[in-house]
């Protein structure tokens, strides 16, 4: 008999979302009708024009490994692209290609976490936060972050131990954007406690008023913080795992070595389509951002009129988080078996989301005004 596999693996809890997802997979495989609003997948059809410019990479034979770092013409489209939204201008050397977001965060904390270091994980917050640091050798130490970034709390958690602060924003799951004044607090906090900041910005595309901080362009940010994106949420291109990792300068020559012993490289002709959909991105993105934003106004309205729910309109994502006046895993595992509507608990997200329901609002207009509809008829009791 083998010895035991490694705690990294048999201590990990699985992906919520991800086993939500495969539930409906398979009960849809097996014939049941399913409302699907669990998924962070934003159901958007890759455009032809992305999906023809992989193609023709294909056939012209990019089909062979490619630098570890990224095509240099993606990694330049990407450096314009932060430019524009926080005015840094990032080396297109400090840029990074990785497979998905997720494979940047996890990059970034394999960069800077060794074993026994404590990162500061918001809750509620996106469930591999917690899992990638552990496979780092970390250990994460929940924030309550649920309606503000509070300094105290924040100094009340971290220790001699601390090396990073994990920050999201828009926030998956709540769709909150933090404030200037709160992204300058974790800038100072992490400048006087001299911590790394991994900062996921995967949906601030899908931000529907005001001005997006960016804690790189204050100073003191731009020398500590490792930005994580995504070209998934923004593309609709969850299927082609592209995303990136944008570094503090001078940083990426030895993060890239995790990347040479791991992927090697991402297949040159999804990069391929990443240069199309970012050569695309003003008359894309605005669509899907309109889409969305109707969606969720439309939404939230009829959810906060059903007894025990309320439900605020979010800034950015396509995400609602409405707090329930029952048991979140109750009323996710009703809205299930009883009237076959798919959500997460927001207790899954950590102890900040308890007391509320996950709703990704990516579904057609017919199954949502469906799904409100069987909502609004059971309620959230038995």
């Amino acid at each position: 008999m083998p010895k035991p596999l490694a705690d990294r693996v048999l201590g990990l809890k699985p992906s919520a979302t991800v086993e939500m997802t495969e539930r409906v997979r398979n009960a849809r495989a097996s014939g049941r009708k399913i409302i699907a609003l669990a998924s962070g997948d934003p159901n958007i059809d890759t455009d032809p024009r992305i999906i023809a410019a992989a193609e023709r990479a294909m056939r012209q034979g990019d089909t062979r490994y490619g630098p570890p770092a990224g095509l240099p013409a993606l990694r330049e489209a990407i450096a314009q692209r932060e430019q524009g939204r926080s005015g840094v201008r990032f080396d297109p050397a400090d840029v990074i290609v990785t497979p998905g977001g997720k494979f940047a965060l996890l990059t970034a904390l394999m960069a800077v976490v060794q074993n026994g270091d404590e990162v500061l994980v918001p809750e509620p917050g996106w469930v591999s936060y917690g899992p990638c640091v552990q496979l780092c050798g970390g250990v994460p130490v929940g924030i309550s972050m649920l309606d503000r970034v509070d300094g105290a709390t924040l100094e009340r958690a971290v220790s001699p131990r601390s090396k990073a602060i994990i920050v999201n924003s828009p926030v998956n799951p709540t769709g909150r954007v933090l404030s200037a004044a709160e992204i300058a607090d974790v800038v100072a906090f992490a400048e006087r406690h001299d911590l790394w900041i991994v900062f996921d910005q995967v949906y601030c595309d899908l931000l529907y008023s005001g001005e997006f901080p960016s804690p790189a362009r204050l100073p003191g940010g731009r020398a500590r913080v490792l930005i994580v994106d995504s070209l998934s949420k923004s593309f609709g291109m969850t299927g082609w795992r592209l995303g990136y990792l944008a570094l503090p300068s001078g940083l990426a020559k030895s993060v890239l070595k995790f990347i040479q012993h791991s992927i090697y490289c991402v297949p040159n002709f999804v990069q391929a389509a990443g240069i199309a959909a970012l050569s695309l991105t003003d008359e894309l993105v605005p669509a899907y951002r309109e889409m969305f934003r109707t969606r969720l106004s439309t939404a939230a309205e009829r959810l906060s009129a059903v007894s025990g729910i309320a439900c605020p309109m979010p800034t950015a994502t396509f995400y609602l988080f409405p707090s329930v006046a029952a048991a979140d895993t109750d009323v996710a595992k009703r809205w299930l078996e009883e009237i076959s509507v798919a959500t997460v608990p927001g207790s899954s997200f950590g102890r900040g989301g308890v007391g509320h329901v996950r709703m990704s609002i990516t579904c057609s207009d017919r199954e949502l005004d469906d799904a409100l509809d069987r909502i609004a008829r059971i309620g959230i009791a038995a």
